[in-house]
């Protein structure tokens, strides 16, 4: 199944704006992890990533307390003022960098995707370090982040087929790839051991799903087979928890925008559908649960509503954003490059 399929429509604003602004990746400038500020008391050093709560906001019943959350209202000020932008640049650059190497064999792609690597998982004094333990830090909750924050970096499936893609270039040397690596496994430790990944652990929306997908690409990638696999069977093992036997998703059917997030979730089972594929089993999106959930149910679910957007009976915006593209039909038998 082929790299690009994964070119799936929820790409940061931040990284959008910034790929607007610089035009192609080969041109962005490469910017890592900004100042720390300590702005809500965080301890933070400089080379630890640090983001806000996307939906939180002040009380103005209580503007010296902590912030509460408004979902569906993003507070795009705090965000700001956080790594997350400067996350989503790098992400989405390595992202595209890979694809265009992936499609015509571009050394500048190549090599510009080994200076942001270089950037962000080696050099010292920017490197950064492999945890989230600050990421979506709720302002006068606590100072730290909880497993809401390992959603940050929800494309980190897409990215990692960037790299298996970059492995077959010039970009790094074959001891920068081990650095890579090296700090991958630490951040893959970091998630299944620290409390925020205990927390993403037992969440039952698509944090957990994102959290799952990506203990299980990084268990791939880093060559632990047997515990991908076990991460795809504890995901279908839970689906009943997020898919009904209808094909609805009920805690997403809760939020703000039900289609936005619906559709959301679906980019994170894609990304386990993409996988199991991947190791061999084919019929990973069609398997049913005792209950009768599948993947391929929450698809259908979906696609009368995304062919009609008026017959959405659900708050929110109309279902005028597209599925995954890993879901679309005329995806299907793109044939994939490999490395020669």
């Amino acid at each position: 199944m082929a790299f690009w399929r994964f070119w799936f429509i929820f790409f940061p604003f931040t990284a959008l704006l910034f790929s607007m602004v610089h035009g192609s990746p080969l041109n962005a400038p490469v910017i890592t992890l900004g100042e720390k500020k300590s702005l809500f008391g965080e301890k933070a050093q400089a080379n630890e990533y640090v983001s806000y709560a996307l939906y939180y906001w002040p009380d103005p019943a209580n503007p010296d307390g902590p912030y509460k959350p408004i979902d569906g209202k993003k507070n795009k000020r705090l965000r700001s003022m956080d790594d997350s932008g400067r996350m989503a640049a790098f992400i989405g650059t390595v992202c595209n960098l890979g694809r265009q190497y992936k499609l015509d064999r571009d050394p500048q792609a190549a090599s510009r995707a080994g200076q942001w690597l270089k950037a962000w998982f080696i050099a010292p004094a920017t490197r950064m370090q492999p945890h989230l333990k600050y990421a979506q830090i709720r302002p006068g909750h606590r100072t730290e982040g909880d497993g809401g924050g390992i959603i940050d970096l929800y494309r980190m499936p897409e990215f990692l087929e960037a790299l298996t893609a970059l492995k077959c270039s010039n970009a790094l040397t074959a001891e920068e790839w081990k650095q890579v690596g090296a700090w991958l496994n630490q951040y893959y430790t970091w998630l299944t051991t620290s409390r925020q990944g205990r927390h993403a652990h037992t969440r039952s929306n698509n944090h957990y799903l994102f959290y799952v997908a990506q203990c299980a690409y990084l268990a791939s990638f880093l060559g632990r087979s047997h515990e991908a696999a076990q991460w795809l069977a504890e995901a279908f093992a839970n689906m009943d928890r997020h898919i009904a036997p209808d094909g609805s998703q009920p805690e997403e059917l809760k939020r703000a925008e039900p289609w936005q997030y619906s559709v959301y979730t679906l980019q994170a089972w894609g990304y386990l559908v993409h996988l199991a594929e991947r190791m061999g089993d084919k019929n990973y999106r069609y398997r049913k649960t005792p209950a009768g959930a599948s993947i391929q149910k929450a698809v259908d679910y979906l696609l009368p509503y995304r062919a009609n957007p008026e017959t959405w009976p659900w708050q929110g915006s109309r279902a005028n954003t597209p599925l995954p593209a890993i879901f679309e039909p005329e995806q299907a038998g793109r044939p994939q490059r490999k490395c020669s």
